[in-house]
């Protein structure tokens, strides 16, 4: 365990020291900006591996029509299950296409007109994490709730969209 913290810290200084480089390189060039982005998974509490963590969603969900006078989709529960050995985990989604308009307002909630007005909160896609507990005998999985909620869209739509598409990655992480 020891070898491979080492090694990800002899990596990561590697790519520091070599961002630190390329600054210098385009310091005669004006300025310039880089993004440097990575996910450090498994090293904290000892909760394994990260191919300890794996999730299941469904293929492929339809939302049915949006239209101008009815700007919000039916809302599909989604069952999201805990395949992996990790019991706690916290499943994130996002979209692959950042650049995507309209389902920039898909809205998520953990449950559909419970008691706790806290659950019946809509989230946006970007602000939203459902944890998945360790499992109590069987129970490996945990749903909430999605709709596109186009109220407040302002982008422009020149034509009908049938059939409209976009993938969305759901991260699996332990908590």
């Amino acid at each position: 365990m020891k070898r491979e913290i080492i090694g990800v810290f002899l990596l990561m200084t590697g790519l520091l020291l070599i961002v630190g480089l390329l600054g210098f390189v385009n310091a005669d060039s004006g300025n310039a900006t880089m993004t440097v982005e990575a996910n450090i998974l498994g090293f904290a509490n000892g909760n394994g591996n990260v191919s300890d963590v794996s999730i299941q969603v469904p293929d492929h969900i339809n939302l049915g029509n949006v239209t101008k006078d009815d700007p919000v989709s039916k809302e599909i529960k989604i069952y999201i299950n805990n395949t992996g050995k990790i019991k706690n985990i916290t499943i994130t989604p996002e979209l692959t296409d950042t650049s995507e308009d309209i389902f920039k307002y898909l809205r998520f909630r953990t449950r559909e007109q419970a008691n706790d007005t806290n659950l019946n909160i809509f989230y946006n896609i970007n602000d939203y994490s459902l944890k998945i507990p360790g499992p109590s005998g069987s129970k490996k999985n945990e749903y909430c709730y999605m709709s596109l909620d186009l109220t407040d869209f302002d982008g422009e739509i020149n034509e009908d969209l049938i059939g409209y598409k976009t993938n969305i990655v759901f991260l699996a992480m332990s908590q």
